[in-house]
Protein backbone atom coordinates (compact mmCIF):
# COMPACT_ATOMS: atom_id res chain seq x y z
CA UNK A 1 0.00 0.00 0.00
CA UNK A 2 3.17 2.41 0.80
CA UNK A 3 4.33 1.76 -2.74
CA UNK A 4 1.11 3.30 -4.21
CA UNK A 5 1.05 6.21 -2.05
CA UNK A 6 4.95 7.06 -2.81
CA UNK A 7 4.06 6.66 -6.37
CA UNK A 8 1.05 9.28 -5.80
CA UNK A 9 3.18 11.52 -4.14
CA UNK A 10 6.12 11.41 -6.63
CA UNK A 11 4.38 12.19 -10.02
CA UNK A 12 1.85 14.40 -8.53
CA UNK A 13 5.51 16.65 -7.75
CA UNK A 14 6.44 15.79 -11.03
CA UNK A 15 3.36 16.94 -12.74
CA UNK A 16 3.00 20.10 -10.20
CA UNK A 17 6.56 21.07 -10.65
CA UNK A 18 7.48 20.20 -14.41
CA UNK A 19 6.67 22.99 -16.19
CA UNK A 20 7.12 23.34 -20.16
CA UNK A 21 5.45 19.51 -20.70
CA UNK A 22 6.91 16.16 -20.55
CA UNK A 23 10.87 16.71 -21.61
CA UNK A 24 10.61 19.44 -18.70
CA UNK A 25 9.53 16.58 -16.50
CA UNK A 26 12.32 14.08 -17.17
CA UNK A 27 14.72 15.56 -14.59
CA UNK A 28 11.77 15.27 -11.53
CA UNK A 29 10.66 11.51 -13.04
CA UNK A 30 14.89 11.07 -12.75
CA UNK A 31 15.39 12.58 -9.22
CA UNK A 32 11.99 10.09 -8.07
CA UNK A 33 13.09 6.93 -9.84
CA UNK A 34 16.55 7.52 -8.19
CA UNK A 35 15.23 8.13 -4.60
CA UNK A 36 12.82 5.32 -4.60
CA UNK A 37 14.94 2.95 -6.47
CA UNK A 38 12.48 2.26 -8.94
CA UNK A 39 14.12 1.32 -11.69
CA UNK A 40 17.85 1.28 -12.82
CA UNK A 41 19.60 3.99 -14.63
CA UNK A 42 19.58 2.35 -18.02
CA UNK A 43 15.71 0.97 -17.71
CA UNK A 44 14.79 4.62 -16.63
CA UNK A 45 16.92 6.29 -20.12
CA UNK A 46 14.99 2.73 -22.15
CA UNK A 47 11.67 4.29 -21.22
CA UNK A 48 12.53 7.65 -21.98
CA UNK A 49 13.42 6.45 -25.25
CA UNK A 50 10.26 4.52 -25.42
CA UNK A 51 8.19 7.04 -25.10
CA UNK A 52 9.43 9.88 -26.56
CA UNK A 53 8.99 7.53 -29.98
CA UNK A 54 5.24 6.69 -28.82
CA UNK A 55 2.59 8.55 -29.46
CA UNK A 56 1.08 10.56 -26.87
CA UNK A 57 2.49 12.51 -24.25
CA UNK A 58 6.23 11.68 -22.87
CA UNK A 59 5.12 12.40 -19.02
CA UNK A 60 2.15 10.50 -18.80
CA UNK A 61 3.51 7.55 -20.69
CA UNK A 62 6.96 7.28 -18.69
CA UNK A 63 4.51 7.63 -15.35
CA UNK A 64 2.41 4.42 -17.12
CA UNK A 65 5.98 2.87 -17.44
CA UNK A 66 7.68 3.18 -14.50
CA UNK A 67 4.18 2.96 -12.25
CA UNK A 68 4.11 -0.28 -13.74
CA UNK A 69 7.57 -1.30 -13.27
CA UNK A 70 7.57 -0.45 -9.43
CA UNK A 71 3.16 -1.79 -8.65
CA UNK A 72 2.15 -3.24 -12.25
CA UNK A 73 -1.29 -2.30 -13.76
CA UNK A 74 -2.28 -0.17 -10.14
CA UNK A 75 0.92 1.02 -9.65
CA UNK A 76 0.64 2.18 -13.91
CA UNK A 77 -2.80 3.78 -13.02
CA UNK A 78 -1.89 5.48 -10.17
CA UNK A 79 1.12 7.05 -11.73
CA UNK A 80 -0.34 8.39 -14.96
CA UNK A 81 -3.51 9.78 -13.15
CA UNK A 82 -0.99 11.75 -10.09
CA UNK A 83 0.94 12.96 -12.87
CA UNK A 84 -2.22 14.43 -15.17
CA UNK A 85 -4.47 16.06 -12.01
CA UNK A 86 -1.74 18.68 -11.06
CA UNK A 87 -2.26 19.67 -14.86
CA UNK A 88 -5.79 19.38 -14.99
CA UNK A 89 -6.66 21.44 -12.19
CA UNK A 90 -4.14 24.18 -13.08
CA UNK A 91 -5.57 24.46 -16.88
CA UNK A 92 -8.94 24.52 -15.24
CA UNK A 93 -7.84 27.56 -13.27
CA UNK A 94 -6.10 29.19 -16.03
CA UNK A 95 -8.06 29.22 -18.16
CA UNK A 96 -10.21 31.74 -15.87
CA UNK A 97 -7.19 33.85 -14.89
CA UNK A 98 -6.32 34.03 -18.46
CA UNK A 99 -9.52 35.01 -20.18
CA UNK A 100 -9.58 37.71 -17.00
CA UNK A 101 -6.33 39.02 -17.18
CA UNK A 102 -5.40 38.60 -20.91
CA UNK A 103 -4.12 42.21 -21.95
CA UNK A 104 -2.14 42.81 -19.17
CA UNK A 105 1.54 43.11 -19.49
CA UNK A 106 2.23 41.06 -16.26
CA UNK A 107 1.07 38.44 -17.54
CA UNK A 108 2.70 38.73 -21.05
CA UNK A 109 6.20 39.41 -19.20
CA UNK A 110 5.68 36.19 -16.77
CA UNK A 111 5.68 34.19 -20.07
CA UNK A 112 8.64 35.83 -21.48
CA UNK A 113 10.62 35.11 -18.74
CA UNK A 114 9.02 31.67 -17.86
CA UNK A 115 10.00 30.61 -21.85
CA UNK A 116 13.83 30.51 -21.29
CA UNK A 117 13.58 28.27 -17.94
CA UNK A 118 11.69 25.96 -20.05
CA UNK A 119 14.90 25.72 -22.92
CA UNK A 120 16.95 25.15 -19.86
CA UNK A 121 14.87 22.48 -18.59
CA UNK A 122 14.79 20.29 -22.00
CA UNK A 123 18.16 21.08 -22.28
CA UNK A 124 19.02 19.40 -19.58
CA UNK A 125 16.93 16.65 -19.87
CA UNK A 126 18.61 15.79 -22.90
CA UNK A 127 21.46 16.04 -21.95
CA UNK A 128 21.10 14.20 -18.41
CA UNK A 129 20.02 11.42 -20.80
CA UNK A 130 22.75 11.79 -23.02
CA UNK A 131 25.40 10.63 -20.23
CA UNK A 132 23.75 7.99 -18.69
CA UNK A 133 23.78 6.45 -22.31
CA UNK A 134 27.07 7.33 -21.98
CA UNK A 135 27.81 9.89 -25.47
CA UNK A 136 29.73 11.98 -23.02
CA UNK A 137 32.68 9.21 -21.23
CA UNK A 138 35.98 8.91 -22.84
CA UNK A 139 34.73 5.54 -24.70
CA UNK A 140 32.11 7.60 -26.21
CA UNK A 141 29.77 5.11 -28.65
CA UNK A 142 30.70 7.14 -31.63
CA UNK A 143 28.35 5.77 -34.03
CA UNK A 144 25.77 6.75 -31.22
CA UNK A 145 27.58 10.03 -31.66
CA UNK A 146 26.99 10.44 -35.56
CA UNK A 147 23.48 9.41 -35.20
CA UNK A 148 23.07 11.85 -32.77
CA UNK A 149 24.07 14.45 -34.93
CA UNK A 150 22.58 13.26 -38.13
CA UNK A 151 19.17 13.52 -36.04
CA UNK A 152 19.68 16.86 -35.11
CA UNK A 153 20.24 17.63 -38.75
CA UNK A 154 17.26 16.20 -40.19
CA UNK A 155 15.53 18.04 -37.45
CA UNK A 156 16.79 21.00 -38.35
CA UNK A 157 16.17 20.81 -42.39
CA UNK A 158 12.66 20.07 -41.01
CA UNK A 159 12.54 16.57 -41.89
CA UNK A 160 9.48 14.89 -39.83
CA UNK A 161 10.39 13.40 -36.48
CA UNK A 162 8.64 10.51 -37.67
CA UNK A 163 11.36 10.10 -40.52
CA UNK A 164 14.42 10.98 -38.23
CA UNK A 165 13.50 8.34 -35.67
CA UNK A 166 12.21 5.46 -38.73
CA UNK A 167 16.21 6.43 -40.02
CA UNK A 168 17.84 6.44 -36.78
CA UNK A 169 16.17 3.11 -36.09
CA UNK A 170 17.34 1.85 -39.29
CA UNK A 171 21.23 2.57 -39.42
CA UNK A 172 21.00 1.33 -35.55
CA UNK A 173 20.44 -1.78 -36.59
CA UNK A 174 22.71 -1.80 -39.51
CA UNK A 175 25.84 -0.33 -37.72
CA UNK A 176 25.17 -2.64 -34.47
CA UNK A 177 24.15 -5.94 -36.95
CA UNK A 178 27.56 -5.86 -38.24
Amino acid sequence: MMIYLHLFAAFFKVGLFGFGGGYAMIPLMSEAVRDHHWLTDQQFTDIIVITSSAPGPIAANSALFIGYQAAGVPGAMISALSNLLPSFIAVLLLIKLFVKHRQTHVLHHSLRGIRPVITALITFAGVQLAISDGLFSTAADFPQIGILFLAVGMLYKKISPIWVLGISAGLGIVIYSL
